[in-house]
């Protein structure tokens, strides 16, 4: 063979490879324009998909239940709560249980953003569940997010969007106010699966156990208990406060025995500003050797017994305990604090929502509220968790995201 053949061998080689290389770029260009045209078409049914679901569940609950695509496009069903006053609760209150809780005058504090009166406030429906898009979701019938500390729990909530937060203390106090007035106190998950008050009420449990068997882990899916199990015991109520898992609250901290709280329900403000108040959990006694329980805290000016060093996050020391937050003593020169009875930390009378408190009075320690599936008569509304550290992260904890409009 020649070399001018060779040559016009190559040359045809070369057509043939330019001409593969265009049907492939062809191709390539035609598959890109596919994907996008299935993405788009993908991200528009689920858009329909969103708005129905929205749609279905905003009308079936009359406008009780609203639904909030949030940034990430998560669905999350909320519940609107619109604003009451003290004097309104303290009324009810009176007429039902004949007492006083001392709660003040005028709007909770829960629609108080730093001093500007705010209009409803939307709190999940249901714990925070998975996600897509690195988020969380509010949705029923399914697991809720549990395993994730305080700092992890409160981005999640963040990263929705702007108006996302996660639940704060004022939050979780005004609801449970508001239920105990309306004689609505909520049951829940406190008995492995089912109501440890009524045990044909229940749920069904994450490892299909049977309810009341104490063995394997007893968490239900979000939302499938009954009414009872709602803060106004309907099915359009906030569900599962009450039992199932603890969670994590914002806007509150307990450093050294210190309580330290927001002053309303801003969660802008960082916690290097919010207000120490002059109120501490000291301890009965001055043990600080072992990990048993030292007695029940009390309400003090200052600590005079701390069970265990100045700035140590960890277990390793006694801790303190009462089968009822609103039954701690307070030391004769304790003053009362206003925004602490609101919040149901301090008590006026031990006729109040029930729960216990479970503290340390060193280290710095972040709030845990509602009880677990395992608590029985210790879970509760008013039931109070200051034990544990930001860090820590269980299968019993969980969290719930809130929303301002």
């Amino acid at each position: 063979m020649s070399v001018t053949q060779i040559n016009q061998l190559v040359t045809a080689a070369d057509q043939l490879t330019t001409a593969i290389e265009g049907k492939a770029t062809e191709i390539d260009s035609k598959t890109t324009q596919l994907d996008q045209f299935v993405k788009a078409k993908a991200n528009e049914m689920a858009v329909v998909a969103s708005d129905g679901y929205r749609k279905a569940i905003e009308h079936a609950s009359g406008g009780r239940n609203k639904v909030i695509i949030d940034e990430q496009g998560n669905p999350n069903v909320m519940v609107p709560i619109a604003p009451f006053t003290y004097e309104e609760l303290a009324a009810a209150i009176q007429e039902k249980y004949s007492i006083d809780l001392n709660l003040g005058t005028g709007i909770p504090t829960m629609f108080m953003r730093n001093g500007v009166q705010l209009g409803e406030v939307y709190i999940g429906k249901y714990l925070a569940s998975a996600g897509a898009n690195g988020g969380c979701s509010v949705i029923g019938g399914v697991q809720p997010r549990t395993s994730v500390n305080y700092d992890q729990a409160k981005a999640l909530c963040n990263n929705k969007g702007a108006g996302w937060h996660m639940m704060s203390i004022h939050e979780w106090a005004a609801i449970a106010l508001w239920s105990y007035a309306n004689g609505t106190v909520p049951r829940g998950n406190t008995n492995y699966g089912r109501s440890h008050e009524n045990k044909l009420e229940t749920a069904r449990r994450s490892d299909n156990g049977l309810p009341g068997d104490a063995s394997g882990t007893a968490r239900t899916d979000t939302g499938k208990g009954p009414a009872t199990w709602s803060h106004d015991h309907t099915e359009w109520g906030i569900q599962d406060l009450v039992g199932n898992v603890w969670e994590w609250l914002d806007q509150m901290m307990l450093d050294e025995g210190q309580i330290i709280t927001t002053l309303d329900n801003n969660p802008a403000v960082i916690e290097e500003n919010w207000n120490k108040h002059t109120a501490f959990f000291d301890s009965p006694t001055a043990s600080t050797e072992g990990t048993g329980n030292a007695g029940s805290p009390k309400l003090s000016n200052s600590v005079t017994n701390r069970n265990g060093p100045v700035g140590n996050d960890a277990y390793d020391n006694p801790y303190l305990t009462n089968s009822h937050f609103a039954a701690i003593e307070k030391a004769l020169d304790y003053n009362k604090i206003e925004l602490l009875r609101r919040l149901l930390i301090e008590s006026e009378s031990t006729t109040t929502v029930g729960g216990y408190i479970y503290c340390r009075n060193y280290g710095s320690r972040f709030p845990l509220r509602g009880g677990s599936w395992s608590d029985g008569l210790n879970a509760g509304l008013g039931a109070l968790n200051l034990s544990i550290a930001r860090s820590n992260a269980y299968s019993n904890i969980g969290f719930r995201p809130a929303f301002f409009a």
